[in-house]
This record gives C-alpha cells, structure tokens and sequence, in this order.
C-alpha cells in the first residue's frame, strides 16, 4: 500500500506492537493535544483560543495532566479568565435559583431530584472540555483513515497479524462500522475482528494466569514468559489507555517552559 501522509501515523501504530494501536494514537493525540494547550506554543495567549478555553473549560482528567505539564504560569493564566466566566454564570444561575421543595415525612423514598437549570449547568461544566475536543477530533480522523486503508489487502493482512483492540476502542470501530466500512470489507471485518477480538483476550487471559502462578513460592525458578507487564496489558485491554505511563511533563520532551 502506498504510504500517504494520513496513513502513516496508522501504519506506525500497528508497527508499535501495542495490545491497542488505537491506544498507541490516542496517547499520541492526547500528548500534542496537552502541548498545543499549555505547551511552549502559547496557544492560550492567543485570543481566539482563549475564548474557546473559557467556554469549554477542562475535565478532571486533563486538568491533572495540565498541572503535571509545568506550566503553572500558563495554566493560571487560563483559570484566571475561565474562572471570571464561571463566576459570572454562577451568579445568573443564584439570581433564578429555588430551594427544592421539603421531603415528604409520608413518603418512604425520596423523590426523584428534578433538572433544574444549576444542575444543568453544572453538568455542561463537568462534561465539555478544550482538550478532549481536540482529540475526539484527532482520533475521528484516523478511524476514518483506518477504514479507507482496509480496501488494501496488504493492511487487512497487517490487522490480522496484529493484537487487536482494547474493548473500549473495538465498541468504537464495531460502531463505525455501520457508516464507515466499504461495502467490500464488511465480511472480511464481521469475521476477523471479533475473531481477533477473542485470541488476544484469551492471551492476556493466559499471561495473567502465569502471572499468578509465578508468584506462588513454588514457581520462583521458572520463566516469567511473557507474564511479567501482564496486569498493565490486562488494564489496558479492558479500558484502553496506557496504565503504566508517566505524568507527561515538558520536561521529559526536551521542552524548556521559561521560568522553570
């Protein structure tokens, strides 16, 4: 198959040897998606992006990454407007806010809490975040490439050849599929996908039954085999992601953050 520019990063994460080359793209996309953030580019002195910032806000999970980047000039300077913003909602949201009515001393349960407009927009602020934007975008991307690249033999080859997918990201691809495979390879996919889905689970399944095994007193002396990163794959397989990996700091990427 013919390299190309949007391929190759999908060619490289099925030559990595990861249990999910998925996995492999979207701790990728998840990196740049940090950088571009908080990293040496200032993105968010830009005001277009600050603006963007401060409407989205950050999940719990990239803030922390966020913090153990090392940008803790850049990171306040980001809170410090987003958090004039939430304060001016806030304060809408006190000018129209009711206590909920009593609970009823008859009834047994309590009811069932309605959707007032704080919950709402306390919801909409845990679930939008500028990061996980960029890389749902990112990651579009390439499950889109990865079905245009499944009309060559020579990838179908290379997917069969390799571990297959973490759980999470198979549910996403099977769900894809409905829209996103060419005619010619939905049976190829409906029969070697899941197939491949099945030999890979029952392989981490075997490690981590040596793992186990090996740690029993009695076996000290035989081979870990392949049994040793057994737990960390077993994790990865079920939820995707990489359990083992460190804080991504600038630091570790040669990046130099002024002040630090």
């Amino acid at each position: 198959m013919r390299e190309k520019l949007d391929t190759i990063p999908i060619n490289d994460a099925f030559a990595s040897g990861d249990e999910c080359p998925f996995c492999y793209l979207e701790r990728d996309a998840e990196h740049r998606a940090i950088k571009y953030t908080i990293g040496p580019g200032a993105s968010y002195m830009e005001p277009e992006i600050r603006a963007i910032t401060d409407r989205r806000g950050f999940c719990r999970h990239h803030l922390h990454m966020m913090h153990g980047y090392g940008n803790a000039l850049g990171c306040a300077l980001i809170l410090q407007t987003y958090y004039t913003g939430v304060l001016m909602e806030l304060e809408r949201q006190l000018d129209s806010y009711e206590l909920p009515p009593k609970r009823s001393l008859l009834r047994k349960k309590p009811p069932v809490a309605e959707k007032t407009d704080m919950l709402a927009w306390l919801e909409e602020k845990q679930s939008s975040c500028f990061v996980c934007d960029q890389m749902d975008e990112n990651m579009q991307r390439y499950v889109d490439t990865f079905f245009a690249m499944l009309k060559d033999g020579e990838f179908r080859e290379t997917v069969e050849r390799s571990k297959g997918f973490c759980l999470h990201h198979f549910r996403i691809l099977l769900e894809e599929s409905a829209n996103s495979l060419p005619n010619g390879q939905r049976e190829w996919f409906h029969e070697k996908i899941p197939a491949l889905m099945q030999e890979n689970l029952l392989r981490i399944k075997e490690d981590l039954d040596w793992f186990v095994m090996k740690n029993d007193f009695r076996n000290a002396g035989k081979e870990w085999k392949n049994a040793r990163d057994a737990v960390t794959r077993g994790m990865q397989k079920l939820q995707g992601g990489h359990p083992a990996d460190p804080v991504f700091r600038s630091a570790d990427y040669g990046i130099k953050i002024p002040g630090k």
